[in-house]
């Protein structure tokens, strides 16, 4: 199943259940195949990064929850020819060596921006995150506005999505979800786990610092799989219309429906990515 759709549990956030569900969700997994990577030290600890291709402007790919750079792979070599592309493993994730706690949104942009000035590329950058990956990168463009050109968000889970689902669903089946969420807790891999409660404040989902003159170029999937509970085609609607909430903190904003694609947009939709990558690094956008 795809990680889009989850409910929300007792004790448990938007962000909680977003994590356990894209952890456990049954997507395609790609070999790490990409070139130009080492290992790189940011304050002590060993980060895997990888930067290739050609192009004026640097795209910062941020994978998605329980996701690696891998993920990025069979995007790449489309990409390669127009831009300047890097990729990195947060910390406890693929080559990269677990990091400080808490696991937050807002230290994982920390750290990205002192992994790219260990690495010395000029900015401003177009940040693309895939899923959890594109608040993360929210949280860079708001903490440093001056290093962004634009940011990409594909399927990126909108706040309050999870709150907003429970009413499509009868009280067998929240609390048959509730079960299904609780179980695959216990089976979390420890950096996931670890992110999983840095994102749990509600401050990490509000951007009111955002400046509003960054252009935010939303993509979101229409195809996505929410699990056994509940109407797919309900919870897809609501999903649509939720994921708009992202146009609100820019003046400039783009908003694109992914049709046919799952929750991993840039394995299903690569053509329509890459013309959106393409769309943001000239910097600009109009709500429509």
């Amino acid at each position: 199943m795809q990680c889009a759709g989850c409910c929300k549990m007792k004790g448990l956030s938007v962000a909680s259940i977003l994590l356990v569900a894209c952890v456990l969700a049954m997507v395609p997994r790609v070999s790490n195949g990409q070139q130009g990577c080492s290992l790189l030290e940011v304050d002590s600890l060993n980060v895997r990064t990888c930067i290739t291709g050609e192009g004026d402007t640097t795209l910062i790919l941020a994978a998605g929850a329980g996701q690696t750079s891998a993920t990025w792979s069979s995007l790449i070599p489309l990409l390669s020819p127009s831009f300047r592309i890097m990729t990195f493993d947060r910390a406890g994730f693929g080559g990269s060596e677990p990091g400080p706690t808490p696991r937050s949104p807002t230290r994982i942009a920390q750290e990205l921006r002192r992994t790219l000035d260990v690495l010395q590329l000029e900015s401003p950058f177009v940040l693309v995150g895939h899923s959890m990956g594109g608040v993360h990168m929210l949280h860079f463009a708001e903490q440093f506005p001056e290093d962004v050109q634009a940011v990409v968000l594909l399927d990126t889970p909108p706040p309050g999505f999870e709150e907003k689902r429970r009413t499509l669903l009868s009280l067998e089946e929240r609390e048959a979800r509730n079960r299904l969420l609780e179980n695959g807790l216990t089976r979390l891999p420890e950096a996931v786990s670890l992110e999983r409660q840095g994102a749990l404040p509600a401050t990490e989902w509000q951007f009111s610092d955002f400046d509003r003159d960054i252009p935010v170029f939303v993509m979101v999937a229409d195809s996505q799989n929410f699990g056994p509970h509940g109407s797919q085609e309900q919870h897809r609607e609501l999903w649509l219309t939720e994921s708009k909430h992202w146009m609100s903190i820019s003046d400039r904003g783009h908003f694109e429906v992914a049709q046919g694609s799952g929750h991993m947009v840039h394995h299903d939709r690569p053509d329509q990515v890459v013309e959106l990558m393409l769309e943001a690094s000239l910097g600009s956008a109009a709500i429509r």
